[in-house]
């Protein structure tokens, strides 16, 4: 096995199957601890963004705005692939099933319920009324939907994300988890594991860079930067910019980081305006 991500909405048994998954399959189960030790590895300048990865703050009005930033998702799936790197591991949330949906051997899903059966949830584990579940539902489900699409510009509701979609309106936790474990097991094939959490630790150093690039280089579906890095610390910019200038300033500003070694610089100018 390798990664399982697991997209949930709140009232859907959907981090008590994360939690039974990881146990079944013998893979980690990336608590807060972990993610706020991979969190607190951010770049000073980003320590905003790497609270709200973390899912200790929530996306008010102003806030979608400050995300709508090339920087923070270049940020966000560094922070991803750094925790896919682990290897064997369950992922909840934050948006892992968008940055990790292209691999073979990461199964993504996602667990949902009807509104009224949630509620129902809420109000046995909160001691709360039907009002305030419904409430605190809505409320939930709009600020997971709109971090989303700010920081990765992709909709929740978009099912081809997704290898399964579980509905436990009929099932409990354990049978719950037992869809996803098997359905998991179907789909990933046994693989090089040590090249698998060596092309995780590759791109989420890549990503890095790109977050830090990007920090300081406007750009545009346009004018896109990509960065892919080797495990020597050599890294390849593409894509384009407006000048010569710029492009030696983005090689300059890739080479500030901590560990490049080198930079192919395979960027292209471009006298388009947007």
């Amino acid at each position: 096995m390798a990664v399982v991500t697991i997209s949930r909405q709140v009232g859907s048994y959907g981090d008590e199957i994360a939690a039974l998954v990881a146990k079944a399959l013998n893979h980690e189960l990336v608590d807060r601890s972990r993610i706020h030790q991979v969190a607190q590895e951010c770049d000073p300048d980003f320590s905003n963004a790497c609270k709200l990865y973390e899912e200790e703050r929530k996306p008010g009005f102003f806030e979608s705005f400050f995300f709508k930033d090339p920087s923070y998702t270049s940020l966000f799936e560094s922070l991803t692939f750094e925790l896919a790197s682990r290897g064997n591991v369950v992922i909840l949330g934050r948006g892992a099933q968008i940055v990790l949906r292209d691999f073979s051997n990461v199964f993504t899903a996602r667990i949902v319920a009807p509104t009224e059966i949630r509620m129902r949830r809420i109000m046995e584990q909160k001691g709360v009324g039907a009002e305030e579940a419904r409430h605190f539902i809505d409320k939930h489900d709009r600020q997971r939907r709109a971090l989303i699409q700010s920081v990765f510009d992709k909709d929740l509701y978009d099912w081809s994300l997704y290898d399964v979609i579980l509905n436990t309106a009929f099932y409990d936790a354990g049978s719950g988890a037992k869809v996803i474990r098997d359905a998991a097991e179907a789909k990933i094939q046994p693989t090089a594991a040590d090249d698998f959490n060596q092309k995780m630790k590759d791109m989420a150093f890549a990503k890095k860079v790109e977050s830090h690039v990007k920090k300081h280089v406007i750009t545009s579906a346009y004018r896109n930067i990509t960065v892919s890095a080797a495990s020597d610390g050599v890294v390849t910019i593409s894509g384009f910019v407006s000048e010569q200038k710029e492009k030696a300033n983005v090689e300059k500003f890739a080479a500030a980081v901590p560990g490049v070694k080198s930079v192919i610089n395979d960027l292209r100018t471009t006298e388009l305006s947007f």
